[in-house]
Formats: structure tokens, sequence, C-alpha cells
């Protein structure tokens, strides 16, 4: 990581910590009361050079979303007043003044077809199945963060 956050979003170096979500829950809930939470606009970004294939396969971005589910989860058990969720984005779009280097989607779209086709990641199936009902596994990093 640079010394300029904005120059290391531009090339895709991002750092995630899901353990610091639950940190901020339990400051919320000590500190202020325990409000109501929403949480928005949590997502994984991986990020390459263009023009780029289409990417089925982001294990990646579903290890991160449960280590961030979980991590709500046993907030939620632990008395914080978080409500909602809610995942970044659902499409792949211009992201960040980088054009379309870094991905958020859950469904990917081919921005080299002049259609945009769009298609489903594995993240997409995998989140779909965790909101009908589908298990979390316990987080894989549970206090480490995610860098790019």
């Amino acid at each position: 990581m640079g010394s300029d956050p904005f120059d290391d979003i531009q090339e895709g170096h991002l750092e995630y910590a899901p353990w610091a979500l639950g940190r901020l829950l339990d400051h919320l809930k000590l500190k202020y009361g325990n409000p109501p939470v929403m949480i928005h606009e949590n997502g994984y970004a991986d990020a390459s050079e263009l023009p780029r294939k289409v990417e089925y396969e982001d294990d990646d971005r579903s290890e991160f979303l449960q280590d961030y589910l979980e991590v709500l989860y046993l907030s939620i058990r632990n008395g914080s007043n978080a409500r909602g969720y809610f995942v970044w984005s659902f499409l792949d779009v211009f992201e960040f003044l980088v054009g379309y280097r870094l991905r958020f989607g859950l469904c990917g779209v081919d921005m080299g077809d002049a259609a945009r086709t769009r298609y489903l990641r594995s993240s997409a199936r995998w989140y779909s199945g965790f909101l009908g009902g589908g298990e979390l596994r316990p987080a894989a990093r549970p206090q480490k963060s995610y860098v790019q």
C-alpha cells in the first residue's frame, strides 16, 4: 500500500478487514447506545488490466462475503442492533474513476461485448444460496485483512 489512498484505489490496491466491522458494531453499541445500523455497499473488488476475459469463478469474493457475514452474525448474537446488509454491487459498473478495472459485481458484465452481456459469478450463486437459508462457515481470516 502506498502513501496516497486514492492512488492505491486507482491501482486496485485495496484492503479489507472483516474483523473491523465487528469492532465498529461493538463501538456503536457501547459508545452510542446501540443505534439501528444498516450496512450498505460492502463489496469486494477484483482488479485487472483491460481488456479482460469473462470470469465466472470468484472464490475470493465468496470468501470475503462469508467472512463479513460471519462477523455480522456474531455481532448480532452479541447484541448489535444491525438490521440490514447490502452487498455492493449487483453488477459491475464504472467504478472509482478507473474505468472498468475494478469489478465489484456478483454478476459480471462483459465489457468487451457491445451488448454488455451479463453473467453470474460463483459468488452470486453462493450468496443466493445463503439468502435462501444456506449456512455460513467460520471466518477464514478472523483477525486478518485482505490486501490486493
